[in-house]
């Protein structure tokens, strides 16, 4: 049991390097291996299952205004942005990436899923998935957002001592978890009008 202990020890180290040891928990190298990217493999799951379970590609289809489906295209392709510039600044500052490039790979994913749907319009049996995976994104990034805070007053480091200063990497997050935000009011928005259009819809038919 020990040895096992041991292993899974030495594998977050090697995934991470020369980490702050941040007072409290959980530490930045745990946030990054585990916590972190727990939504997008969760997220990929769910669409692994989805994709076995649908029958038809446009099935119970919503459709949106396109400058909308535009502007989160747009948004989620900055978020892509956004987390590959931090694993290349931590991978300058040789800190390690921890499981990071999972994150990354959900958000393409996402974006993929999306830029499909931007013909036939949103598939109503995905949304309460995205609903689900931003929710999550939303709460794991504010507890590394606030970490990271806490870490710049703990350990505050500058460009003249530093490839990627503390003020930087907290900055970054704390873009990412709006983005996240923007994203999780959206996708609940869109389900709230996918739940009343079906409403009407049986309302309708009672007709």
């Amino acid at each position: 049991m020990d040895s096992h202990i041991s292993d899974a020890l030495t594998s977050s180290t090697m995934l991470c390097n020369n980490r702050f040891p941040l007072p409290g928990s959980p530490s930045t190298c745990t946030l990054d291996t585990v916590i972190v990217p727990l939504p997008s493999f969760l997220f990929l799951v769910a669409l692994a299952i989805h994709s076995f379970l649908r029958r038809t590609p446009n099935e119970h289809s919503l459709r949106i205004r396109k400058w909308l489906h535009i502007a989160y295209l747009v948004l989620l392709g900055a978020q892509i942005a956004m987390t590959i510039l931090e694993l290349v600044r931590l991978g300058l500052e040789n800190l390690g990436v921890g499981l990071l490039p999972v994150n990354t790979l959900g958000l393409l994913c996402a974006f993929i899923v999306l830029l499909r749907e931007r013909v036939h319009g949103r598939s109503r049996t995905l949304l309460p998935i995205f609903v689900a995976y931003w929710l999550l994104e939303v709460i794991v990034e504010a507890v590394k957002t606030a970490r990271l805070d806490k870490l710049q007053q703990v350990d505050p480091t500058t460009s003249k001592d530093s490839k990627y200063p503390s003020s930087d990497w907290f900055l970054d997050n704390a873009v990412m978890l709006a983005l996240y935000c923007i994203f999780c009011v959206t996708e609940i928005s869109v389900l709230f009008v996918s739940s009343r259009r079906r409403f009407d819809a049986l309302e309708m038919q009672k007709l």
